[in-house]
């Protein structure tokens, strides 16, 4: 018996799909049942870091370093040197929920935001600036620009440790 060729590609097709679908549900249903395990990093602190990393005082900074200055004054200059204030408005501290159920291999990070309220825009031909701080001295930040629905200029910093 011959068998048109569309109604041979359409049914191998078919086919195809839903095996793919068929696998696709069981890795998902047989998935879940695995034993669940946490990846451990082998970082010696002083061993494995360089030593500048070691130095940068964002190396040691932890959420509850920042809380305290909330609706404090920071300054990063501009690009002529001026100095522009920035207001840190929240400490957002990023909880993992129940990581383990969204993959095996997960590595327990500390991880918080910051985000600050700038009274002019710093330059945008970096994205690495220099923050100073009466009490926390200075260091450096990675800080990405947005603007709120107020129309206030706002620039958000994420740090992320591994413990």
């Amino acid at each position: 018996m011959r068998l048109p060729r569309r109604q041979f590609l359409r049914t191998g097709m078919v086919s195809a799909v839903s095996a793919g679908i068929a696998l696709t549900a069981a890795r998902v249903a047989f998935g879940l049942q695995q034993p669940q395990r946490q990846v451990t990093t082998n970082i010696q602190r002083s061993a494995d870091l360089p030593l500048e990393a070691q130095t940068d005082p964002v190396f040691l900074f932890k959420a509850e370093t920042f809380k305290p200055y909330v609706g404090g004054i920071f300054t990063a200059p501009d690009a002529r040197g001026q100095k522009i204030e920035l207001q840190l408005m929240n400490v957002k501290v990023f909880k993992a929920v129940n990581p383990a159920r969204l993959t095996r291999n997960y590595v327990n990070t500390e991880s918080f935001s910051l985000t600050f309220k700038a009274a002019a825009e710093l330059p945008p031909f970096t994205s690495i600036h220099n923050i100073n701080h009466p009490s926390l001295g200075q260091f450096e930040l990675f800080l990405t620009k947005r603007v709120s629905d107020n129309g206030d200029l706002l620039y958000d910093a994420v740090i992320n440790h591994i413990p």
